[in-house]
Formats: structure tokens, C-alpha cells, sequence
């Protein structure tokens, strides 16, 4: 939570640099312009004009101010669409007023001085009135312009904003999918497993010793490096193989495991606890007591590719162990850790049921 709002401070911070940047350089263009006009800038002259731009620069400034931080919150945020209208209208009808009595201000004295030097105050007079509508009639388009860029560029921050929420959202969702992943692969597999060596204390001592070792690193592997987003793919390798080794002191010999998994991978990463969802699947629904049943299971690097494929025979409903790991929870946390960059394959058939995975082989473990 705290993280989220210091996020969203900062994307405020940034909105409001750009707003000063831009508008500084608003005031800063009639200096210019008059630095190319005039042979000396400080030529009284020309700083009676600047001071007169600032003063409309200011209206423009104030129409801003009110419109981005009072106006458009309540239609960004808030979706109340008629107090924005409303606060809208109000605003355009007090600037066009203080526009009219500013440049009736201003033009009533340029007639008087003109009048004064040239003795023209007639036509001055005449064409004050067109002079004065045609500014405003300018002011007004530039402000709704102005007004339109600052609806624009606020939506632009929010959608900014919005997704790097859902970015958060998406990260959050991935630990609590590794989460549960955890929660299943504990309770069953371990308790079936303590039954297992349970029974092994008294027929085969040694063998249960062995039994209670690997059990152990499983449970270090789950808790510890499941908190990291990639491990190197040794070790989910060898938490496979242990895994299948306890699986194979469990079933009859009317289970035929095939793994096809190399001992050693020097390069890739993967996600924790990827592979074995898929694994897990596979003994839940494809092993019988009673009749034969075929599990492969394969893993590789290849072409610059992570491969890894399981095949399982297919039980009938009332035979296969209920529950599972959630393939449609692997399939969006794939597609989030790896969007349009993996290719995962699943064919249920008749009497099989086979999983094709392909992942990029990258190296950027997050510690």
C-alpha cells in the first residue's frame, strides 16, 4: 500500500514538471520574441507590451490552474460528468469576461493616445469595438484549445497510472498463484510421503533415512526459493528427480516412470515450481493401483529454448485422484511472466493426456 502511493505521488510530481516546464516557457517566449525584435532589451517600449502579455498569460495561467486541478479531478476520477460541464462553463464565461475588460481597458487607451498625437480618434473609436471582439473571439479558441491539450494530457497520466496499477495487480497475482502452488504441493505429497516412510522405519531403516533426506530439501526448495521470480533450472531439476524418487517408493511396479532428465544443466532459469505442476498433474490423474500406467517425463535445452514435455496415461474418473495443481492458473502466470513468448501445448485424448512446454532461456534470476 505504501509502495502504491509513493508511485502515485511520483507520477503526480512528474505530471505537475511537465505542466511547470511548459508553462515557463510560455512566459519565457515574448522575451524572446522581443530579443530578436528590438536592439535593446530593455527599451521601455517593449516591456509595457511583455507586461501586457503576462497579464493574458496570467488569465490563461489562472483558466489552467482551476481547470486541471479543481475541474478535471471530477471527471477523471470522481465521473461526475455534470459538475465538470457546469464548473467548465463557468470558467470559459469568467475568462471571456475578464479578456473583454482587459482589452477594452487596453484599447481605450491606445485611443487616447492616438487621439492625442494624430487626432484620429473617430476611425480608433469606430474600430475599437471590432478590434476588442475579434482578441476575444481568438482568446476563447486558444483557451479551448489549451483546455483540451490539458484534458488529454491528464488522461494520458491516469492511463499511465492505471497501468502501472494493474502491473502491481499482476505482480501481486503472481505470488499468490506461487502461493497456492506451495499450499498444494504441501499437504498432500508430503503427508502421503511421511505415510510412506512411516512404513519404512521398520522393513527398511536405511531407506527411510534416505526417504526423510530428500523429503527435506523438497520442503527447503518449496519454501526458499519459490520466493524468488526465476531459479537457475538445475534446481528445479533436481527437486523433479527427487520428486519422482519418492513417487517411485510409492506406486507398484505397474507404474512405469520414464524420466528423461539430465542430471546437470549449466545455463536457463526458470520460474519455481513451474515444471512440477505439470509433473504433479500427471501422477494425480494418470497412475492406477490396480491397472498399468505410463508416465514420461522429459526436459531439455535446446536451440536456445527451454523444452520440456509430460505424458501420462488417462484414468477414468472414478480411478483418478480428485483435485490438482491448476492448469489454467500455470497457464495466466505463463502468460504473464512470459507474454507472447512461450508455447504451451495441451492434448487430452482418449487414453492420454500430454503437456508440451516451451520457454524462452534466459538468465535474469530475480534474487
Amino acid at each position: 500500500m505504501i509502495n502504491l502511493l509513493r508511485k502515485e505521488a511520483s507520477q503526480k510530481y512528474k505530471e505537475n514538471i511537465v505542466y511547470f516546464l511548459l508553462w515557463l516557457l510560455v512566459f519565457a517566449i515574448p522575451i524572446a520574441m522581443m530579443c530578436f525584435r528590438a536592439n535593446s532589451i530593455f527599451e521601455h517600449y517593449n516591456w509595457v507590451h511583455i507586461v501586457n502579455v503576462w497579464i493574458i498569460t496570467l488569465m490563461f495561467l489562472g483558466a489552467f490552474v482551476v481547470h486541471n486541478f479543481l475541474l478535471l479531478p471530477q471527471i477523471v476520477y470522481c465521473r461526475r460528468h455534470s459538475r465538470y460541464v457546469w464548473g467548465t462553463v463557468v470558467l470559459m464565461a469568467a475568462f471571456a469576461f475578464l479578456q473583454y475588460l482587459f482589452h477594452t481597458t487596453l484599447a481605450a487607451k491606445a485611443s487616447m493616445v492616438m487621439a492625442q498625437i494624430e487626432n484620429l480618434e473617430s476611425p480608433i473609436i469606430r474600430n475599437q469595438t471590432d478590434v476588442v471582439s475579434q482578441v476575444l473571439v481568438l482568446n476563447m479558441l486558444i483557451l479551448v484549445l489549451m483546455l483540451g491539450m490539458n484534458f488529454g494530457v491528464k488522461l494520458f497520466f491516469k492511463s499511465d497510472e492505471d497501468q502501472q496499477k494493474l502491473c502491481d495487480l499482476q505482480e501481486k497475482n503472481l505470488e499468490h498463484q506461487l502461493a497456492y502452488l506451495k499450499y498444494q504441493i504441501n499437504p498432500h505429497f508430503f503427508m502421503n510421503t511421511l505415510n510412506n516412510i512411516h512404513a519404512l522405519v521398520d522393513i527398511d531403516p536405511e531407506k527411510a533415512k534416505w526417504a526423510i533426506i530428500v523429503m527435506s530439501k523438497m520442503m527447503r526448495y518449496v519454501l526458499y526459493e519459490g520466493n524468488h521470480t526465476f531459479i537457475p533450472l538445475q534446481k528445479e531439476s533436481d527437486f523433479i528427480h527427487s520428486y519422482i524418487s519418492l513417487m517411485r517408493m510409492r506406486y507398484t511396479e505397474k507404474v512405469n516412470i520414464n524420466l528423461d532428465v539430465p542430471e546437470h544443466f549449466s545455463v536457463g532459469e526458470i520460474p519455481p515450481l513451474l515444471l512440477i505442476c505439470f509433473v504433479g498433474n500427471a501422477f494425480k490423474h494418470g497412475i492406477s493401483y490396480q491397472h498399468e500406467s505410463t508416465i514420461e517425463i522429459s526436459l531439455a535445452v535446446e536451440d536456445d529454448k527451454i523444452k520440456f514435455r509430460c505424458i501420462n496415461s488417462k484414468l477414468s474418473e472414478s480411478e483418478a485422484e480428485k483435485g490438482g495443481m491448476g492448469l489454467e492458473s500455470v497457464h495466466q502466470r505463463l502468460n504473464l511472466i512470459y507474454p507472447n513468448h512461450h508455447t504451451l501445448v495441451v492434448e487430452d485424448r482418449e487414453d492420454t493426456f500430454s503437456v508440451w512446454l516451451e520457454l524462452p532461456l534466459t538468465n535474469r534470476r530475480d534474487n
